[in-house]
């Protein structure tokens, strides 16, 4: 599977398929770390590097991919093309986004039919 965001080939602590950012309605990313090696990491307010599987992280939060240090919002902005839409863009729907457990990711809420 290609990979939306690439990073430097110096960088041999990231893996090729290192994580999945999803944006939220409320402009944050939930990430999932998806490789068993190297790590993911948060920077938490005591200022101590937390490893993570999964979180919602603001899109300035310090993160450590392996030793690899950036935002979401640097990995975002390395996108083809820019950095997605903000989640405010007209949709389907009432333009809400909320999480699905079963499929792991955010999804326009369908809201109620007339």
């Amino acid at each position: 599977m290609a990979c939306d965001i690439s990073l430097p080939e110096s960088e041999i602590t990231v893996s090729r398929k290192h994580l999945e950012l999803t944006m939220t309605a409320a402009g944050r990313c939930y990430i999932v770390h998806v490789h068993p090696q190297n790590t993911t990491k948060v920077k938490g307010r005591d200022g101590e590097w937390v490893s993570i599987s999964q979180d919602y992280v603001e899109l300035d939060a310090p993160l450590m991919l392996g030793s690899y240090r950036t935002t979401a919002r640097e990995l975002l902005g390395r996108l083809s093309g820019g950095p997605p839409p903000p989640p405010s863009v007209e949709v389907q729907g009432d333009g809400r986004m909320e999480w699905d457990p079963e499929r792991g990711t955010f999804m326009r809420h369908r809201g109620e039919r007339d």
